[in-house]
């Protein structure tokens, strides 16, 4: 069945004067010439896969490490608080945003406003809402309050001007009204 022995030497190569006619013997031949180099292939493929899963298992501890210390640095309560402090202004910023989008920047007409109380009155508090202006103002002359009161109720750009005039022992307390009209 096997020939082991010393096979003739032949010049012609597409007719090999020993070939092997049998399964068995084509299938040992190919195992003993071309199998052998697929198992130390596949050894040594397997080794190192063996070897490398030793450095990944020790940077992946390593890496697990690091995050476990981060962790606990990031459960401090301080730093939970903060987190949850910026986070609320992440969700401000975004409202701002989306409001400033849609709302009307009254900036201009409160500044005018302001600019134009004479400096004998003295501003206590103010208001606006959708062009209706609330002002309380308190002075120590009723002239320079009577002033006050004509300027605005002669503006065009004022409607619908209401004085509540109060007075206490050395002041007066003015409540002023009015609707700013649109342009």
């Amino acid at each position: 069945m096997f020939k082991f022995g010393k096979q003739p030497q032949s010049i012609d190569f597409l007719q090999p004067s020993y070939s092997p006619t049998d399964v068995w013997s084509t299938a040992y031949i190919w195992l003993t010439n071309v199998g052998k180099y697929l198992l130390i292939g596949v050894e040594v493929l397997v080794l190192g896969v063996f070897f490398s899963r030793f450095i990944l298992d020790r940077q992946n501890n390593d890496l697990t490490e690091e995050v476990n210390a981060k962790v606990t640095l990031l459960s401090n309560e301080s730093w939970q608080k903060n987190a949850a402090v910026y986070e609320n202004y992440q969700y401000l910023l975004s409202d701002i945003k989306m409001v400033k989008e849609k709302q009307v920047i009254n900036s201009v007409k409160v500044s005018e406003l302001i600019s134009g109380i004479p400096s004998s009155l003295h501003l206590t508090s103010f208001g606006y809402s959708v062009n209706r202006i609330s002002l309380r103002l308190t002075s120590n002359s009723l002239n320079s309050i009577k002033d006050y009161e004509a300027s605005l109720k002669n503006n065009p750009n004022y409607s619908n001007v209401a004085f509540s005039i109060d007075k206490n022992k050395d002041e007066i307390n003015v409540s002023v009204t009015f609707v700013i009209v649109n342009e």
